[in-house]
């Protein structure tokens, strides 16, 4: 199978918000057609054609890493005292300026996983949205501006394999409502399917409520033992 093909539709990610009254709402707005398995089929989604990208030089050599690893369950950021479960991430059918689409629902208890991104330690682009200002809030610290570039994340599966990523992106915020065209392709770009190997962290800003989108990508890195 062509994990390019499969995966390739996730381009169209469309990051919006929704803000309702009394709650803030990290939302990751999806079109039904992304999704590799949909609860809901529709024929008439919508489809953005985005053609930015975000190139970032590799710190392992890619023929190396595996094509396929396991699901997320933890997520751990040491200098910033984070340790985090991650779980499969669910979605819900909304209809957003009269258009069907699909919206992502990260928990309130822990990281969500894009059960259509890539795993751990795999090439790809592993997906994993939080929260920074409902429920547990575990991705608060990177609201606050707590996490540095050259900072390392340790992505864990089931077995206990950990992956180490070391942060070399963190994008400035990008409003839920009014991005321009750019802002809107930027943020499709960086949750997109990549050829390299990545982890792309999404959390609301700034930290009280959720008015924009954060962004961080780091790259896999070599394992100390290596």
């Amino acid at each position: 199978m062509d994990v390019r093909r499969v995966f390739w539709p996730l381009i169209v990610f469309l990051i919006g918000g929704v803000l309702t009254a009394g709650c803030q709402q990290l939302a990751l707005l999806v079109p039904e057609e992304s999704l590799v398995t949909t609860p809901v089929a529709d024929e008439n989604a919508a489809s953005t054609p985005i053609t930015t990208s975000l190139v970032i030089s590799p710190l392992v050599d890619l023929a190396t890493v595996p094509s396929v690893g396991g699901p997320p369950v933890r997520l751990q950021i040491p200098e910033l005292e984070i340790d985090v479960p991650v779980v499969p991430m669910t979605w819900e059918i909304v209809t957003v300026d009269g258009e069907r689409t699909t919206r992502w629902t990260p928990p309130e208890d822990a990281a969500g996983w894009a059960v259509n991104s890539a795993g751990v330690g795999a090439l790809g682009n592993v997906v994993i949205a939080g929260h920074q200002a409902q429920g547990q809030a575990v991705f608060e610290a990177i609201a606050l501006g707590e996490l540095e570039v050259g900072r390392q994340i340790l992505l864990s599966d089931e077995t206990g394999d950990t992956a180490t990523y070391e942060v070399a992106v963190i994008s400035e915020p990008i409003p839920l409502v009014g991005a321009s065209e750019t802002e809107r392709a930027l943020a499709a770009a960086y949750v997109a399917p990549t050829a390299d190997a990545r982890l792309t962290l999404v959390t609301g800003w700034p930290a009280a409520t959720t008015t924009h989108r954060i962004f961080v990508i780091a790259r896999l890195a070599p394992n100390e033992a290596e």
